[in-house]
């Protein structure tokens, strides 16, 4: 109900649905296929910034906001954030690595943001292959003891987990990790270049099979892997949809918001809309050229792979938004 059709309305009617802000590209781990650019500068947004922005949005009647980064944790006032997130009535998610979800942090968590949701990577079923992705010794079994306090706490954490050419072997494992715990897990993917064009990321691919593999997988758990990138509706959900339900969703009810003010239509597809040191997040929203050409770019995409099997980066699926970064076409075009 709410993918059919509340969502379509939402872009039918062009409106802003979800904002995510990366808060900081700082984070306590090093994981090796991070896309962020460490190295971005720019001036930050000012808390009073922020709760202008909550303000803004809270007009607009936009329903979610997630935190992420980087680690959002790391943000120096990111319960300050929150707790105004959540006087103005937003649904919360974050997006953390985890490692600092635990004793008072998880405590003021579930008292002062009480987030509908944590999302945590998770990188491998075992402390060898998870912790080789962090780069960071004793990660796995630090978010294995976090996952649990959280749990005590009715805090509501759940994982995601992108395929690589080191946890490939791993897949039922972490499936199986998942449910002992409890927990939904979501993949997601591929791996692709970082923001400032570094192409390294790109050496740990998995290779196509496991794609195939994670797909029956998704089945049998009963959580299909969920891709971020464009993926033809009848390959989803095996019937037709009319054909304005087959954007990838880039620049139609959420954008990307990152720690210097600069608003773009999504995540992969940073194509400037506005900064918020300048204008007003409905003025970007209403004015931008970037969001019509992002959704333009959506169509045009979701033209090109009707009726085709979508490939990019081995994976079975198509982002722009990736192809712009100079990761390939879609093989079957």
């Amino acid at each position: 109900m709410y993918h059919s059709l509340i969502k379509r309305r939402i872009r039918e009617q062009g409106l802003l649905h979800s904002v995510m802000l990366e808060l900081t590209y700082a984070c306590n781990l090093d994981c090796f296929f991070c896309y962020n650019d460490r190295e971005a500068r720019g001036e930050p947004l000012t808390p009073e910034q922020y709760h202008q922005l909550f303000d803004d949005l809270t007009a607009m009647n936009v329903m979610f906001i997630t935190f992420t980064g980087g680690e959002p944790l790391l943000y120096p006032r990111f319960f300050e954030l929150g707790r105004a997130a959540r006087e103005r009535g937003f649904a919360i998610r974050i997006k953390t690595n985890g490692h600092a979800v635990r004793g008072a942090t998880a405590q003021r968590l579930r008292d002062e943001i009480n987030p509908m949701l944590v999302e945590m990577s998770l990188h491998g079923a075992t402390a060898h292959t998870h912790d080789r992705q962090t780069r960071v010794a004793g990660s796995f079994d630090r978010l294995m003891q976090n996952i649990r306090e959280m749990q005590d706490l009715g805090l509501r954490p759940g994982l995601v987990s992108t395929p690589t050419a080191w946890n490939e072997k791993e897949l039922e494992a972490m499936y199986e990790l998942a449910r002992t715990l409890g927990l939904p897990l979501r993949f997601q993917g591929p791996v692709g270049p970082r923001d400032n064009g570094d192409q390294s990321p790109l050496a740990i691919q998995p290779s196509p099979a496991s794609w195939d593999w994670l797909k029956e997988l998704g089945k049998r758990y009963r959580q299909p892997p969920h891709a971020t990138a464009f993926v033809p509706p009848e390959h989803e959900t095996g019937h037709e949809e009319e054909p304005e339900t087959t954007w990838c969703g880039a620049g139609s009810e959420e954008i990307l918001v990152d720690p210097f003010g600069n608003v773009f239509p999504c995540l992969h597809l940073r194509w400037p809309a506005g900064n918020l040191h300048e204008q007003g997040i409905r003025d970007i929203w209403e004015r931008a050229r970037a969001f019509p050409a992002a959704r333009e770019l959506s169509v045009q995409t979701a033209d090109q792979m009707r009726d085709k099997k979508p490939s990019q980066l081995g994976a079975p699926l198509f982002c722009p938004g990736l192809a712009l970064k100079g990761c390939g076409g879609c093989e079957s075009c």
